[in-house]
C-alpha cells in the first residue's frame, strides 16, 4: 500500500485533526472531529498524494488516497477539479477504514489493483501512530528564522511559520506547534520527534499544514503542496467488503465450536443449517455464544449439543450457513458435511 510503504511520515497527515487544546491528547482521539471533504496534498519521492476524509461516523473513518507522479501534474492544477475529473494520470487509488476507538486499521482496498490490501504490514504502525500523544511546543522553543545569535546576544529572531497553499492560494500560515515522540523501533521514525504545525485561523480544519521529523541528527519535512475543504472525487463506489469464512468446525465435549475468520466491521451474525437432502429448507437461526480469539479477525461460535438436538435429526447430514447482520452478503456456506450426532474430536 503506497500510503504506508513509501513514506511513513505521510501517515501523520491523516491522524491529527481539529482545533487543538492546550493539553496533551492522542492523535486517534482527534480524528473523531474530522470533517468530510477535508484534504491535503503532499509530495514525496516524486509523487503527489491527495488524502481526503471521505466519511466519519460513530468512531469509524474512511479515507481516500489518490497518488500520481509529479511529471503528469501541472503546477497550476486545481486539485478539486483533478479529483472530480477522475484523477487523470493517477497510479494509485485507495480507500481505507480506521477504527478510531481501537486505533486500528479495519480495511484497505485498492481500486487500481482491484483487490484488498494486506493489513498486517501496517497494523502495528497504525496502532502506534493513533496512540501517540501530542504536547504543545512553547513559543520560546519553536524554530526561528535566520542564524542563531552569537555569544550573549539577545535572540530577536522571529518565530518560523511555513508558507503553504490553502485552496490554491499561497499564504504564510500562523501556526500552533505540537510535538509527539515516535517510540524506538526498526522504522525510519524510530525515536524521532514529530513536529506538527496547525493553523491558528482554521480551527475547524482537519489536517496539519506542515510536518517535520527529527532525531537530533537530521530533520525531514513533509512537503505540503495544497490543502482545503469540501473535496469530492469522482469515485462513487463504496469500500468493498470481504466475506467471512469458516476456518474449522470442531466437535468437543457437549458442544460444537466454529472458528470463523471475519473482518472487524461485522459485529453480529446469524447461524443456520440445512439438511443436504433438503437444500432449500434452512434450519434456524441456531443460538450460539460468540467470543473473540487472540488472533486478528478470528472469532469462535459455540453451540451446545442440547441446542443442536432440538434442530437436528439423528443420522442426518447438514451444512452450515453463516449470515452477517446488516450486510449485503446473503449466506456463507461451509464446505464439509456435518453428521449428527458427531463424536468429539480428540
Amino acid at each position: 500500500m503506497q500510503f504506508f510503504k513509501k513514506c511513513l511520515l505521510t501517515g501523520a497527515l491523516f491522524v491529527a485533526f481539529c482545533a487543538l487544546p492546550c493539553y496533551s491528547f492522542t492523535l486517534g482521539d482527534k480524528l473523531k472531529k474530522a470533517e468530510k471533504g477535508d484534504y491535503v496534498v503532499t509530495e514525496q519521492n516524486k509523487n503527489y498524494s491527495i488524502l481526503t476524509v471521505r466519511s466519519i461516523d460513530k468512531g469509524i473513518a474512511i479515507f481516500e488516497e489518490i497518488s500520481a507522479p509529479v511529471s503528469v501534474i501541472s503546477q497550476d492544477t486545481s486539485w478539486k477539479k483533478w479529483a472530480s475529473d477522475g484523477a487523470p494520470g493517477h497510479t494509485s487509488w485507495i480507500l481505507f477504514e480506521i477504527d478510531l476507538d481501537n486505533h486500528s486499521l479495519i480495511e484497505s482496498y485498492s481500486f487500481t489493483k482491484k483487490g484488498w490490501l494486506y493489513l498486517d504490514d501496517s497494523q502495528n504502525f497504525l496502532s502506534r501512530l493513533l496512540g501517540l500523544s501530542l504536547n504543545k511546543v512553547p513559543e520560546e522553543q519553536r524554530k526561528k528564522t535566520g542564524p542563531s545569535p552569537s555569544g550573549d546576544e539577545l535572540d530577536r529572531r522571529k518565530i518560523w511559520n511555513p508558507t503553504v497553499k490553502i485552496e490554491g492560494i499561497k499564504t504564510k500560515a500562523d501556526c500552533d506547534v505540537w510535538k509527539a515522540r515516535w517510540p524506538k523501533d526498526d522504522s525510519i521514525l524510530s525515536s524521532c520527534d514529530l513536529i506538527l504545525y496547525f493553523s491558528k485561523k482554521q480551527d475547524n480544519f482537519g489536517f496539519p499544514l506542515w510536518i517535520e521529523a527529527t532525531n537530533g541528527h537530521y530533520t525531514h519535512s513533509v512537503k505540503t503542496i495544497d490543502s482545503g475543504k469540501e473535496l469530492t472525487s469522482s469515485l462513487t463506489s463504496n469500500l468493498p467488503r470481504r466475506q467471512p469464512s469458516f476456518v474449522q468446525i470442531k466437535k468437543t465435549d457437549q458442544q460444537v465450536r466454529f472458528t470463523i475468520k471475519s473482518p472487524a466491521y461485522y459485529k453480529k451474525f446469524e447461524l443456520f443449517a440445512f439438511d443436504i437432502t433438503k437444500p432449500y429448507e434452512n434450519i434456524g437461526p441456531i443460538p450460539f455464544i460468540l467470543t473473540k480469539a487472540t488472533e486478528k479477525e478470528t472469532l469462535y461460535l459455540d453451540v451446545t449439543d442440547k441446542t443442536l438436538s432440538t434442530f437436528f435429526k439423528t443420522g442426518s447430514r447438514y451444512k452450515w450457513l453463516l449470515k452477517p447482520e446488516n450486510s449485503s452478503i446473503h449466506y456463507v456456506e461451509s464446505e464439509d458435511f456435518f453428521l449428527w450426532p458427531t463424536v468429539a474430536s480428540k
